[in-house]
Order: C-alpha cells, then sequence, then structure tokens
C-alpha cells in the first residue's frame, strides 16, 4: 500500500534554512560531466547568469575557481586532460596532490559574490529578483557562456552557500558556491529558452512508496519542475530516483500515467526528466507526437 506524503504542514517552529538543508543531493560528476564543464566553463572565462528563472535578467560575471573535493582549483594548469579533452586528474592543495578524474565526489564552481549589480537595473528588473535575493541558499542560477566551438551554453546551477574567501589568489573577496546540475547543460545557438510556465495539478509517486498531490509550474524539452502545496515539505529523493505523474487532463481518453527521474530536489519542488509514458499497459518510451500531445495538454490545461 502506497504512503500517502504531504499529508501535513511543517511543524511549528523548524527553522526556513534548517528545512532547506537537504535541498540539492550532490551527483557524482561523470568524466563526460566533467569535460563538458571544462570545454563550455573553464577557468577565468568572463560568463553571464539569469538568477531563479528570470531570464529577462542577464548579468555578468567570471568563473573564479573550479571547487573538487572541497579543494579550490583556480588555475587550467591544475587539470590534466587527454588527447579528447577528457579530465584525468586534478592536482589540490599546496602540495599539488593528484586526484583521478573518475574519483572525484564533488565538483563545484565558484563566482564572485555579484549581488550589487542589481543596482545597475532599472526599476522593473530589480523588482522581479527582490534586493539581495538571487544568491539565497538553493536559488537556482543559470550560468551562460560563449566558450566553445559550438555556440552559447547554459548551465543551470543551485547555490550552496556565499562566504569570504580567507585565503588564495582571491583572499578577502566574497564569493558564492555554485553546485551545477549537470543534466541541464545545453549548447544552442539560439539565445532564447525553452522554458514555459504553467500550472497543472499532478499525483506524484515517488519509489512506488509515496503518493501525494503536487503541482507542474514549468515545463522544458523534456523536464518537468513540480512544487509542492504551499506550507509542505517536498520528501526525501535522490538524484535518478525513479517518479511516476498522474496528470488527469479531463477525459478518460487525456489521462497521462508518465515515469520521469530526478534531477535535483529542493525543500518546496523538485526537477524531474521524462523518460516513459505508460501505455498499452506498460511504459513504453514517448514518440514525437506522444511528447508534443503531452506538452499541448500541459500548455493549455484548463482551456
Amino acid at each position: 500500500m502506497l504512503k500517502a506524503f504531504f499529508g501535513g504542514v511543517r511543524p511549528t517552529g523548524e527553522p526556513e534554512e534548517a528545512a532547506k538543508s537537504s535541498a540539492t543531493l550532490m551527483k557524482k560528476p561523470t568524466l563526460e560531466d566533467l569535460r563538458q564543464i571544462v570545454e563550455y566553463f573553464p577557468i577565468g572565462k568572463k560568463i553571464r547568469y539569469s538568477p531563479e528563472y528570470k531570464k529577462e535578467v542577464i548579468l555578468d560575471s567570471l568563473l573564479v575557481a573550479y571547487c573538487v573535493d572541497g579543494e579550490f582549483i583556480y588555475s587550467w594548469d591544475a587539470i590534466e586532460v587527454d588527447e579528447r579533452g577528457y579530465p584525468v586528474a586534478f592536482l589540490l592543495g599546496p602540495q599539488a596532490q593528484r586526484l583521478d578524474a573518475a574519483r572525484i565526489g564533488e565538483f563545484q564552481l565558484l563566482v564572485p559574490d555579484t549581488s550589487d549589480l542589481e543596482n545597475t537595473l532599472d526599476y522593473h528588473r530589480r523588482a522581479m529578483i527582490g534586493r539581495g535575493r538571487q544568491f539565497h541558499k538553493g536559488n537556482v542560477i543559470a550560468l551562460i557562456s560563449n566558450a566553445g566551438a559550438r555556440g552559447i551554453s547554459t548551465l543551470e546551477t543551485e547555490v550552496d552557500k556565499k562566504f569570504v574567501l580567507k585565503d588564495g589568489p582571491y583572499a578577502q573577496s566574497a564569493m558564492v558556491l555554485l553546485t551545477p546540475q549537470f543534466e541541464t547543460l545545453t549548447v544552442t545557438d539560439q539565445r532564447n529558452s525553452n522554458r514555459a510556465k504553467i500550472n497543472v495539478p499532478v499525483t506524484m509517486t515517488i519509489q512506488d512508496r509515496l503518493r501525494g498531490p503536487c503541482v507542474i509550474v514549468d515545463i522544458s524539452d523534456v523536464a518537468l519542475r513540480i512544487r509542492v502545496r504551499e506550507g509542505h515539505t517536498m520528501p526525501p529523493m535522490d538524484s535518478g530516483d525513479d517518479v511516476t505523474l498522474d496528470i488527469d487532463f479531463g477525459d478518460e481518453e487525456r489521462i497521462f500515467r508518465i515515469k520521469a527521474a530526478v534531477i535535483r530536489r529542493s525543500a518546496e519542488s523538485c526537477v524531474v526528466r521524462i523518460v516513459s509514458q505508460f501505455k498499452d499497459r506498460r511504459f513504453v518510451p514517448l514518440g514525437p507526437l506522444d511528447m508534443l500531445e503531452l506538452k499541448a495538454g500541459l500548455l493549455n490545461f484548463g482551456k
């Protein structure tokens, strides 16, 4: 029997930061993940970014360093790559200790705290961010880079923390540590985003155990962002966990049951990648027409 979740509100007096402490369960990077990062988001590269899905707001920044298993790397000289561009090893710490790329457990990006750039925006865009809020823990920061030969690269990251560096070449500088969501990296020569905001109720089942009502709040290519009801908390889940989504468009012929994989999770929401749909008594990959039908139903829900 499935156990219902979201049955009660968050306990009174629980600190907000405590609720967010398990926001992102970091994915161990693959060699392909690392290759794409060092190619499209190299150290020292000037980048742009957009905070919290506000694609109308684009600010300038700089990729200062990589953080590998808690150690900062400020120079390309600390990265060994093979002839295909795949990282082989990283040299960490003052003693340049060699760590095989395949053994890396944690990989993050370091950028300067550019909160003051909000003052350069017009009133409308400044109001969209909310003063000083773009680098709150758990917020999504979309990085944009022109590196690489294939076009413009975008990568969604999640704010881990803000702090002041105590040592190193950027000592006493205010910085922000970002956790990359490797599955979101895209390379395109178009600047517009495919993300569309929606508001569609859905029943979500996690690992065939927990079941409860949620809302799909946006959709892009093959990913959905799902939010819990206000005052509730998203149950714990790991990157790659299976979830099942039951979407009722109002008649028996338009009921979708979708199998998806978790990309990331926060206290209030999760992002999942669509994998398959239940059809003819089994889960099968969505064909092009199936995906178009699903998107059309979501974009026109209630109309």
